[in-house]
């Protein structure tokens, strides 16, 4: 499912690898979603929505996408879910049932636990706190956590404060490739994707490429702009 950076080509890129739908926070519904990726030429599609410990309409979600996905043959289709580090022990907020029915599990950071069951206030929390816990919440999924790739690295600092340090960047590429998991291309989070790209071309990680729709305008967003970029083009 995932190549090395250097190995991107036009088919490695032709895919869309975080998916939401109307299941979660997503606006479309499954149906569409897929009958938006055969019209955009999308060769692989992956559902990825949110979960959580408690989640218990997973089976059902899954069977859905696994019937609608029968009329749509020359679309390879995906079923996985994105959920949060909830510790810097790599534990993460999903059930080991929902993990066994996924091909493909997104490991990301979206709060930052306080280690008492709740989570700090982003607020309260300079640029280089937010990063270093981030970081190290990522760290911790990469080393221990049932994931296959970590979904928008460094995308809370993103957000909040439109970087996160290179040198972060260069040891979670690093460590995801040493444990051979993907490290997330997202076109949702990332400022400066030249630089992240950079960054790849010289480490080389495996990557998985990622729009984060959320409704159908999104979908191959990432890819039209990696191509935008030159990528996968030689």
């Amino acid at each position: 499912m995932f190549s090395r950076f250097r190995d991107l080509g036009r088919q490695q890129l032709n895919v869309e690898l975080q998916v939401h739908t109307n299941w979660t926070d997503g606006q479309a519904t499954v149906l569409e979603v897929l009958q938006t990726a055969k019209e955009r030429g999308l060769a692989e599609l992956a559902f990825t929505e949110h979960v959580r410990e408690d989640t218990s309409w997973f089976p059902d979600f899954k069977a859905e996408i696994l019937s609608a996905a029968d009329g749509f043959g020359d679309l390879r289709v995906y079923v996985g879910c994105e959920t949060k580090a909830m510790d810097g022990d790599g534990r993460l907020d999903v059930s080991r049932s929902v993990l066994d029915a996924c091909d493909i599990v997104l490991g990301v950071v979206h709060r930052l636990p306080d280690g008492r069951g709740g989570y700090l206030d982003f607020r309260q929390l300079s640029f280089e706190r937010t990063a270093e816990i981030e970081f190290r919440l990522s760290m911790g999924m990469i080393a221990n956590a049932a994931i296959d790739v970590l979904g928008h690295p460094g995308g809370m600092s993103l957000r909040r404060y439109g970087q996160f340090p290179e040198n972060y960047f260069r040891k979670l590429m690093t460590a995801t490739l040493a444990r051979g998991i993907a490290i997330e291309i997202n076109s949702s989070y990332l400022v400066d994707m030249p630089a992240f790209l950079a960054l790849c071309d010289e480490i080389n990680p495996f990557v998985s490429i990622g729009s984060d729709a959320h409704k159908l305008s999104d979908l191959g967003r990432c890819r039209d702009k990696l191509l935008e970029l030159g990528v996968g083009l030689t």
